[in-house]
């Protein structure tokens, strides 16, 4: 039996960042966005960060969990070994028929600050082979923001608001101590069962016995569908298992 580390994500930078530069046209005039579908930067993974908003597309895909921090954050469990992405196929694509996290989609773009307490700023991971110089699909024209560029702002626009959505709902799970630490024991084939550890799931007797007050006001917010999300996705344990068996016995 094997044990593998607990789904987890890098500090320093976010998950498959390694060097972003803020974009500016005078020094990135050339540069060009590669066509779409090459997810080989996301392979070396078992877990992808998750917004609320992405819960009800994600649940049926993937088990929904929470990282072992002072303030949890939700993931998608990709895999069931560590540094293992079971949905990036051998040619670089995505699983088809499977949802693509927006911390993917939005890759190789961030916004992020360049000094404390500054404005965000649309930065790109100057290290990403999504880049090129010279290709069909310029970040910049005469100057000015392309299409691509818009369109790249706007997601990560949408992936920051989403995320401090995705905090406040962490703060008050952890407000009334409805996480608890857990581990998962996957068998993918007979004598091969892989047990991951070091995450947190919401303790379902906890959750029964949320005060009608609590109650009523987490459903007005829609965290209660959150909830029963999280705890629906639980069963795609299974479909891990289910693909893992597949690429092993594949020639």
């Amino acid at each position: 039996m094997a044990r593998e580390a607990a789904p987890r994500t890098p500090s320093a930078l976010p998950l498959f960042y390694h060097r972003p530069v803020a974009l500016l046209a005078p020094q990135h005039g050339t540069v060009s966005l590669r066509p779409a579908g090459d997810f080989r930067f996301a392979r070396d993974t078992n877990a992808i960060p998750l917004a609320i908003s992405e819960f009800f597309h994600a649940q049926r895909d993937y088990p929904i969990v929470f990282t072992d921090e002072p303030l949890p954050m939700p993931v998608a469990v990709v895999g069931i070994r560590d540094a293992a992405n079971l949905f990036v196929t051998a040619e670089g694509g995505w699983r088809p028929g499977c949802y693509v996290p927006a911390h993917v989609r939005r890759y190789p773009f961030l916004l992020a600050r360049q000094a404390p307490g500054s404005d965000l700023v649309l930065c790109a991971d100057a290290a990403s082979e999504l880049l090129e110089i010279g290709g069909g699909n310029p970040l910049f024209k005469d100057g000015k923001p392309t299409a691509a560029t818009q369109k790249a702002l706007e997601l990560c626009l949408a992936y920051e608001r989403d995320t401090e959505q995705s905090r406040e709902f962490m703060r008050a799970l952890m407000q009334v101590e409805f996480l608890t630490l857990r581990d998962a024991r996957i068998q993918v084939a007979p004598g091969d069962t892989v047990q991951l550890h070091g995450f947190k799931m919401i303790d379902e007797e906890k959750f029964n016995q949320l005060p009608a007050e609590t109650f009523r006001d987490w459903r007005a917010k829609g965290w209660i569908a959150l909830i029963y999300a999280h705890l629906l996705s639980l069963g795609a344990w299974d479909r891990l298992a289910r693909i893992a068996a597949e690429r092993r016995s594949a020639p």
